[in-house]
């Protein structure tokens, strides 16, 4: 195993999942990471109930945000 390998954590899985938010498919990817997550069982030392709890954050955050936007092209419309 690499020094990255063994470095890899929930810091790291959480800065995964704010590339995932950072897009156009957040809603999509964040909803399909928190379904996957009751197949994965190699967790290692990533907190899981900690970067789950993100991700509902995240996909929280990112259908408000898609739904404002949503509501501003109905008012420009």
């Amino acid at each position: 195993m690499t020094t990255a390998e063994l470095s890899y954590g929930t810091t790291a899985e959480r800065a995964f999942l704010d590339q995932m938010a950072a897009g156009p498919a957040a809603p999509t990817l964040l909803r399909n990471y928190i379904t996957a997550a009751d197949k994965r069982i190699a967790w290692g030392s990533i907190n899981k109930t900690e970067v789950l709890l993100y991700a509902e954050m995240l996909l929280g955050n990112a259908l408000a945000k898609q739904a404002a936007v949503d509501r501003l092209l109905r008012r420009v419309a």
